[in-house]
């Protein structure tokens, strides 16, 4: 393959990869509003089977009105349980794009050892593609951040699971999680699908004791080598 061809497909899989990240972002906001709605109506729904929240009059008044109320949440919880898990399985169909992009860039890379004696040195004949970093550099970062993007999906999976279970268990189906109805639990649960200073701020490679190159970094430089002005 020609250098030009090389930067070509280099540059375009950066692209996927910035752009996967950006979508991964859009369903993560789309997300942290679903689960904290979520959140709120099983919180509400595990109140309304007090007494002491419904007014004296209503029981008499309409005596299946905790009943209707319960089945009308149920509905709506399982509906939203339902938006919830279609994000996260497109956060999930982000990370196989950044994958399918690093696996793109691997192939692009000379096989090892080839290199040419010239004046007695090993020179190689493969020219880089890309001005901020190699190739190879870019392709071993992007194998870390998949890695990265997978342990904070798979929290955020921990999490669907227990609203999933909660939601069960106001159903009969199931017993609620340990601390699945408690609001200061929860809160800590929805801080998983914040970014800042979760996801960004990951490290993904130590340049020494005092140099970090955070997942950020690793967006900035994507951003500056595709040439795209920031937002």
């Amino acid at each position: 393959m020609s250098a030009a061809n090389t930067a070509r497909h280099a540059r375009a899989a950066l692209m996927d990869i910035y752009k996967a990240q950006r979508s991964w972002d859009g369903w993560n906001e789309d997300g942290v509003g679903i689960a904290n709605d979520l959140v709120n109506l099983l919180l509400q729904m595990r109140n309304s089977q007090e007494p002491a929240v419904w007014h004296p009059s209503l029981p008499f008044l309409f005596p299946d009105l905790c009943e209707k109320y319960m089945a009308a949440s149920l509905d709506l919880s399982r509906q939203k349980l339902g938006h919830l898990e279609h994000k996260v399985s497109m956060m999930d169909l982000q990370i196989r794009r950044m994958l399918a992009a690093a696996e793109a860039m691997e192939k692009l890379l000379p096989p090892a050892g080839q290199a040419s004696q010239v004046s007695g040195r090993l020179v190689s004949q493969f020219e880089e593609p890309l001005s901020l970093s190699s190739l190879e550099w870019y392709t071993a970062r992007t194998f870390t951040v998949c890695d990265v993007y997978r342990q904070a999906l798979a929290m955020r999976k921990e999490h669907v699971g227990i609203i999933s279970k909660t939601i069960d268990s106001f159903a009969g189906l199931a017993d609620a999680p340990a601390g699945a109805l408690d609001s200061d639990t929860q809160l800590v649960h929805l801080a998983t699908w914040l970014h800042s200073p979760g996801l960004q701020n990951a490290k993904i490679m130590d340049h020494s004791a005092n140099s970090t190159l955070m997942l950020s970094d690793y967006g900035d430089m994507l951003r500056i080598e595709l040439g795209i002005e920031q937002l």
